[in-house]
């Protein structure tokens, strides 16, 4: 009996361990547990925390995508409007550059009209010779009839007008072969002019490329009628008369003097070949004995005073009676090479040198115009295209400098 109650308190006591000990295990798997539950849950916090800083970026940037798409659409929107507005312009910009061949023939139109309508006053000027006055350009013409003389007085040309030779109508002789054209006077006012300044200037050092044609065209400039008047006046001749007998011509501080008479050749078949112009010159005679006779010639009731462009027999040329500037209508200037330390001029290259570029390793390059060229150049009308020309003769006025 006391074996048996023995053994029950010994598994009551077994009993009563092992459910304290089951107990403080399932406690510590529970504590265990709820950690790793807590961390799971801190984790899942964390990562949620990340997602939703992430959906906070992306809602921000679609905002922002729409802010853009918005401003966009609108730039979009100017943008079309601007393209409606540029076509539209373009369209009457496109009418209004079709009526402008039309004014182009107007205004040439017109030009001619004023063109003539100045030769008719002028000619209306020139038959009402008693009312001129003689210190402009009158004088020439009264001189011709007679109403006025030369004695004390000092001249400047002053450039009126070119003949130039018309080969599209051409005269021919009995067997058919072309013997000459047909010469026509052209007004300074038809005309504009290319001028190329007599110059010597540097342009480039050794061991350097350049286009050397570029700096030949810039002593290249065109200019109208207008301006060559107050260029021509720079560099226009003087004529100063003492008493009718003596003549100093003045070229750019370079003068020469003449004994001076004016002759006239007048027979019946001089004058049939001259469809009835009195044969009157200047008369000029150097040191040598050597006369120059520059001729006065009348054109729609205009006297001038012709200077021939080339050398002629009667010593009447540009050249001749010392002007210090040519026709030309190429490019005059060069470019001219010296050699460093002496100054020595090694050779010239001109426009028409097949080099595009210049490349040399010793001397100094200087881009030199010997004189002045002049190239005159016919203005386009409705009748005639631009083209440059070489004048047989240039026509003067006389202006007296008081």
């Amino acid at each position: 009996m006391k074996t048996l109650l023995l053994i029950s308190a010994l598994l009551f006591s077994f009993n009563s361990t092992l459910a304290q000990n089951i107990d403080k295990l399932k406690k510590r798997e529970l504590k265990e547990l709820a950690l790793e539950l807590k961390e799971l849950a801190n984790t899942q916090k964390k990562q949620l925390e990340i997602k939703n800083t992430k959906i906070d970026d992306q809602n921000t940037i679609i905002k922002e995508s729409y802010e853009t798409n918005t401003r966009l659409s609108r730039i979009k929107i100017q943008l079309e409007d601007f393209k409606l507005s540029s076509i539209d312009s373009i369209n009457k910009l496109n009418t209004e550059n079709a009526i402008i061949p039309g004014l182009e023939n107007e205004i040439i139109k017109l030009t001619d009209s004023i063109s003539i309508i100045n030769n008719l006053l002028s000619t209306y000027v020139s038959r009402d010779s008693s009312s001129i006055n003689q210190n402009f350009y009158g004088f020439l013409n009264n001189l011709y009839i007679g109403n006025s003389k030369i004695d004390n007085q000092t001249f400047r040309l002053v450039p009126v007008g070119v003949i130039a030779n018309n080969n599209h109508v051409l005269d021919s002789d009995e067997y058919g072969y072309d013997k000459t054209g047909l010469s026509q006077f052209i007004s300074i006012d038809e005309l504009k002019f290319g001028i190329q300044k007599r110059k010597k200037t540097r342009v480039a050092d050794y061991d350097v490329k350049w286009d050397y044609k570029q700096f030949i065209k810039g002593n290249y400039k065109v200019i109208s009628a207008n301006k060559f008047y107050s260029f021509f006046a720079e560099i226009a001749p003087t004529f100063s008369f003492v008493k009718g007998k003596l003549l100093t011509i003045t070229n750019e501080n370079d003068s020469k003097d003449y004994l001076f008479s004016i002759k006239q050749k007048e027979t019946d078949k001089s004058l049939e070949g001259r469809l009835g112009q009195k044969g009157i010159y200047f008369s000029l005679t150097d040191d040598d004995e050597k006369e120059y006779l520059l001729e006065l010639i009348v054109i729609n009731d205009e006297v001038y005073l012709r200077i021939n462009n080339k050398k002629s027999r009667n010593n009447n040329s540009l050249e001749q009676i010392g002007m210090k500037w040519s026709v030309s209508n190429e490019y005059e200037s060069v470019v001219a090479r010296y050699r460093e330390g002496n100054n020595r001029r090694e050779y010239d290259i001109d426009y028409s040198s097949r080099k595009d570029y210049l490349k040399d390793y010793s001397g100094s390059f200087y881009l030199e115009c010997d004189k002045t060229y002049i190239s005159p150049i016919l203005i386009p009308t409705i009748y005639e295209s631009e083209v440059s020309i070489t004048p047989e003769m240039f026509l003067f006025k006389l202006e007296e400098i008081q």
